[in-house]
């Protein structure tokens, strides 16, 4: 793996795991909603109780002041009474009812008042936490605002480098491309020259089939200061007139791949490239006769054509 796949791929898990920390911090944010929403309701309905103990409360004191003066007043009635030596005892007694519903209402009064501390102290308690709440919401939405940001400069600035990358990987790919062609051989000088059946030559690349006993082809290696300077097999290939290749086993022949396809040879050779200058002869025997009309030469290094020649024979 390649340092700019590492450091995309780390980048994606950063990209990753920020996205999982959004993603939790609105799962908590609308939870704290909900929960400060919750409270809200509950501060209303503790409003309303409040309100309601607080008319009960100024009911019951109403009622005891009432009470109280209609206490007042009996005893007034009952010292009157006395003084003029009336029977004081059925007005005694209602005076002592009265008392009695007084205390009464006192202590309903006091109970109720305390209640209504308590929950005057879970009214401020819910109000806090409602406050603390939304505070918390308001930190979070601001976090989550600002990570928002932090990824979207992430995705850009990856972006950003995978379009650096396919761009390097474009020229890169150019840059093969141009070496590769640049890296071909050519053949230069191609020579076919004939040999008769007593080892005379003739040249000129035209030739009478009845003096035709070996081809020999030939020809130079051109300096190329890019290829590789390594052992390469060399393909010769002869072509007769109607377009088939010379091709037997027996005599050295065989295929190899040019442009993805099969294509069969006449001979080969493997020769020691060191930067050009390289000369290469081949000599063929064809085991049948030569058909009259042009024929081509051409000669094949690393799947490349590198040089093609032709004669003819008559």
């Amino acid at each position: 793996m390649t340092e700019a796949n590492k450091e995309k791929k780390k980048n994606n898990r950063k990209g990753l795991i920020i996205a999982f920390i959004i993603i939790l911090l609105a799962i908590n944010s609308i939870q704290l909603w909900i929960n400060y929403n919750n409270s809200a309701v509950h501060t209303t309905v503790i409003k309303e109780k409040d309100s309601t103990i607080t008319t009960q409360k100024t009911k019951i004191d109403s009622i005891s002041t009432q009470l109280n003066g209609a206490i007042t007043e009996l005893e007034e009635k009952k010292q009157q009474l006395a003084k003029l030596g009336g029977d004081t005892a059925k007005l005694g007694k209602q005076i002592r009812l009265i008392i009695a519903q007084r205390d009464n209402f006192a202590r309903e009064s006091k109970d109720n008042l305390e209640k209504y501390q308590s929950i005057k102290e879970e009214i401020e308690n819910a109000q806090r936490i409602a406050y603390e709440a939304q505070q918390e919401v308001e930190k979070l939405k601001k976090l989550v605002t600002q990570l928002d940001t932090i990824n979207r400069k992430l995705k850009y600035k990856l972006n950003e480098k995978d379009d650096t990358i396919d761009n390097l990987k474009q020229t890169q790919t150019q840059m093969a491309e141009k070496i590769a062609e640049a890296s071909v051989l050519q053949a230069e000088s191609i020579q076919v020259d004939a040999v008769n059946a007593k080892g005379k030559e003739r040249t000129g690349g035209e030739y009478r089939l009845k003096n035709l006993d070996l081809l020999r082809v030939t020809f130079t290696l051109g300096e190329n200061k890019v290829a590789q300077k390594a052992a390469k097999d060399i393909y010769l290939r002869i072509i007769e007139p109607d377009g088939s290749a010379l091709f037997d086993l027996s005599t050295g022949g065989g295929s190899f791949l040019a442009d993805n396809k099969e294509i069969f040879y006449t001979e080969k050779q493997t020769i020691l490239y060191n930067g050009g200058g390289e000369r290469v002869s081949y000599t063929y025997k064809k085991g049948t006769p030569y058909k009259k009309g042009t024929n081509r030469v051409e000669i094949y290094c690393e799947g490349q054509k590198i040089g093609e020649g032709s004669f003819t024979l008559k």
